[in-house]
């Protein structure tokens, strides 16, 4: 084998030992330090997630119990005026918020 080209081997040999090997493994090292951020970030992403699937879980339940609260109020309009009707039949004094004294309901009460 010629001497120069024995040379330039040992050359490049021993610039890809101190060069290529060191640049290759400070990028492996850099890959590998992103790939474990991204785990842990996906991780939290995944945990905020949850918890804001949860929260708005109670919507759903919010909305039937909003469509039942116009029904329900719809009722109590109806026992309003049936009592406001009883109560002029009967002869009792109208009350501003639609509820009798103490004293009248007791008066009211079967014995």
């Amino acid at each position: 084998m010629n001497p120069w080209i024995a040379a330039i081997w040992w050359i490049m040999i021993i610039a890809t030992v101190m060069v290529v090997v060191p640049m290759t493994v400070g990028l492996l090292v850099r890959a590998v330090t992103a790939a474990r951020n991204i785990e842990q970030y996906t991780a939290e992403a995944l945990a905020g997630g949850v918890g804001i699937a949860q929260n708005t879980a109670n919507v759903v339940a919010l909305q039937q119990t909003i469509a039942v609260a116009t029904q329900l109020l719809a009722g109590a309009e109806s026992i309003e005026r049936s009592t406001a009707t009883i109560g002029t039949a009967l002869g009792a004094p109208e009350r501003e918020n639609g509820r009798a004294d103490r004293e009248e309901a007791e008066a009211w009460k079967p014995s």
